[in-house]
């Protein structure tokens, strides 16, 4: 614990780490201080200013700042308050009144702050200008819902790393001078840049994981699927597990009746995620509508397999079954006494073994959590795009936001994964022969490892050896 400091928000005594974000902080210790912008694993952008508190006297913005020892935090002031109003006010300028029909009504951020900051009437007008609505692979883009908040664009490149959104410059009256001597100036320097600016997009670089959609605290970012289709309190949410990666991301089915008629019949109007702690991939979110169902029973062939099963010693099965076929096999296993061989499990068993036994820890000591922090990360043997989605975000993450760099090794080029930091300075992408991955970990052991046993030194010599001969 001697690592942490002490310091003072609102009068509550705090702990924290040196250097870590002043708004997370006061979050963990049950502060609320009201950010929109903000994403919890993403770099801050300042663009809502709402995070504004007074640390020693002086006004900063919270998601950019870093905690110090002793340092005094208070989070709310008569001007703070004044500027927080005055934002709340600029993003209700020319916001549609279509609450009643808008698909975040319920859940809308800006409802929320408005209502929160008791905004009840306007100070502020300017003329608005037309502003045409987009459609984005999977997704459909209001901007004149939009209040350009970026966490679309933020979780685009510091969490999936696919730097398709970005802010553009769009076509606007400019705002009456006046206003910048008579407003507060975080909410009008907010404004400006509001008013100037719109999200555009790359569709070459989207890969259609709609975290975007999840990030998004208005009704701006919406599926094609789920737009117009339910008010949010409708639904009932279904904790559940990405059942289409092997992470098993946390993420929620909400449902509702089919129709008035149907009422009795639930059906899945979408799939959501706690987007602050994890992300889910384009297959989790919107990949629910369909099921394995069999169509036609062959009566003969099931017989067949029945006899196949009781006659069999031995039942042989490769390692991409879902859960409920290895429940099936295991229950058939102990029901009929026979033995199940997983070849693929085996040989891995038998590394984890082997690198117990040399290392003193397991594999799985290690979780996408401990990726997230690290600032160097090598990927070997998985297609993180498919095979492990959150472990590309989590990859991405790092290298954007420690600074740190990463090396990915696989038999197949992938443009993706190609995508994440600056090729060839921070990050690097291998792509060697197929069933080379033996070759790969001794190439990392040579490269990294030290005081390596002897054994291991004389591989990598031969090898070494053999190559310069070719």
């Amino acid at each position: 614990m001697s690592d942490l400091i002490n310091l003072t928000i609102d009068g509550k005594t705090c702990q924290a780490k040196e250097g870590e974000s002043l708004l997370n902080i006061a979050r963990a210790n049950d502060v609320f201080v009201p950010a929109v912008c903000y994403l919890t694993k993403c770099s801050p952008t300042l663009a809502c200013r709402l995070c504004l508190v007074e640390v020693d006297g002086k006004q900063v913005y919270s998601c950019n700042s870093k905690v110090k020892e002793d340092m005094t935090v208070t989070t709310s002031t008569p001007s703070i308050e004044k500027e927080r109003r005055a934002i709340m006010e600029v993003y209700d300028v020319n916001h549609p009144l279509q609450c009643g029909v808008c698909d975040q009504s319920g859940e809308c951020e800006l409802q929320n702050y408005s209502l929160y900051m008791n905004v009840d009437s306007q100070s502020y007008s300017i003329k608005d200008v037309p502003r045409p609505t987009a459609h984005w692979g999977v997704m459909n883009y209001d901007p004149g819902l939009c209040i350009v908040c970026e966490k679309c664009v933020t979780v685009c490149k510091d969490m999936i790393g696919s730097n398709a959104l970005s802010t553009v410059k769009r076509g606007a009256d400019p705002i009456s001078k006046s206003f910048k001597d008579d407003m507060p100036k975080d909410a009008y320097a907010m404004w400006n840049k509001l008013n100037k600016s719109i999200i555009g997009f790359e569709a070459d670089l989207c890969t259609d994981c709609g975290e975007c959609i999840s990030v998004c605290p208005v009704g701006a970012l919406v599926s094609h699927d789920f737009q117009y289709k339910s008010n949010a309190w409708e639904l009932t949410k279904i904790p559940a597990s990405n059942p289409h990666t092997s992470d098993c991301t946390l993420m929620y089915y909400e449902t509702k009746q089919e129709s008035i008629a149907n009422h009795r019949n639930k059906i899945i109007y979408r799939v959501t995620n706690e987007q602050h702690y994890a992300s889910l991939n384009g297959a989790g979110r919107f990949g629910y509508d369909f099921e394995n169902r069999v169509e036609s029973k062959d009566e003969q062939a099931f017989l067949n397999a029945i006899s196949a099963f009781k006659k069999a010693d031995t039942i042989a099965f490769h390692s991409f079954i879902t859960n409920e076929e290895a429940f099936l096999l295991q229950a058939i296993s102990e029901k009929l006494g026979c033995k199940l061989v997983n070849d693929d499990a085996y040989r891995y068993q038998q590394f984890l073994k082997a690198y117990s036994s040399i290392s003193g820890v397991s594999l799985y000591s290690a979780s996408l959590d401990d990726v997230h922090k690290s600032n160097f990360v090598i990927s070997l043997g998985g297609f993180l795009k498919s095979d492990s989605p959150n472990s590309r975000y989590a990859l991405n993450n790092s290298v954007i936001m420690n600074k740190g760099a990463a090396l990915y090794f696989h038999p197949v080029g992938d443009p993706i994964m190609e995508l994440i930091g600056k090729k060839g300075k921070t990050t690097e992408f291998i792509y060697h022969k197929p069933l080379a991955e033996e070759a790969v970990l001794y190439l990392i052991l040579d490269l990294f490892g030290s005081d390596l046993p002897l054994s291991v030194q004389e591989v990598i010599n031969s090898k070494r050896e053999k190559r310069v001969k070719t």
